[in-house]
């Protein structure tokens, strides 16, 4: 267990430093008023932040980063090992995300604003409503609140923690973070710290999670990524075709 923690020390540390991205929550609290105006381009802007790393987008970003995981020139064992401790890390974080976030049911901050506006009685009472029935309730205000909010929150029905987006940067940061450390690509580094932070306001920024459920899912994310074993590249080896082998 040791050794693990020792081998995966850098992709902890990085989630431990994504936290800065809470710190202006913290400092100017996280309450925003959904009825403001939003410009075209900055709610263009937090769409696309947000899609990322969402079912819309992650699929991209993954390419991205497996494109620049290329470029460093592993070998075919290393990069099968890499491949399978993700694919697991991935698999792991989804499926366990739908379970907590129907184990602990808590609201998304947007059915707060609802009761807020005598749409809902209660943010409990918003889930107990059939799903045409969420949509209705959310269009209903949808003359007091942006469209760059409302068809997200159209688009997300279901509960507030974990957050799935922040689970996946999570994951992402602590995985292909590590590994652009040990190779010394920075540049990577800034840029995936840089990416946490954006993906992390727009959650808040859209109604769809408080910044504790952004600091627990990045716990979340760092629990599963110790969690998950690092396969030897030597015992990867003898199983590729020859032609794939090292030299």
């Amino acid at each position: 267990m040791t050794s693990l923690f020792r081998n995966k020390s850098k992709g902890l540390l990085l989630l431990v430093l994504s936290l800065y991205s809470l710190v202006p929550f913290l400092i100017f609290g996280a309450t925003s008023d959904f009825g403001s105006s939003v410009l075209p381009f900055y709610g263009a802007f937090m769409t696309f932040v947000t899609y990322s790393a969402g079912n819309q987008g992650f699929l991209i970003t993954l390419a991205v980063l497996s494109l620049l995981l290329l470029t460093l020139r592993f070998s075919n064992a290393k990069l099968v090992s890499l491949g399978l401790q993700f694919g697991l890390l991935l698999v792991l974080s989804f499926a366990a995300k739908t379970v907590l976030k129907h184990s602990t049911e808590s609201p998304r901050p947007y059915s707060e604003y609802l009761v807020a506006q005598d749409v809902v009685k209660t943010p409990e009472s918003f889930y107990e409503l059939p799903l045409a029935e969420k949509n209705a309730a959310i269009e209903s205000v949808q003359d007091k609140v942006s469209e760059w909010r409302t068809r997200h929150w159209l688009g997300e029905t279901d509960y507030s923690f974990p957050s799935g987006h922040m689970i996946f940067v999570g994951v992402c940061l602590a995985f292909f973070g590590g590994v652009f450390i040990e190779a010394k690509r920075f540049y990577a580094v800034g840029g995936l710290l840089v990416w946490a932070g954006g993906v992390a306001y727009s959650r808040v920024w859209l109604g769809m999670h408080r910044p504790e459920d952004l600091a627990g899912s990045i716990a979340f994310a760092a629990l599963i990524y110790l969690l998950v074993p690092i396969v030897p590249t030597q015992k990867i080896e003898p199983l590729l075709p020859k032609f794939l082998r090292s030299a």
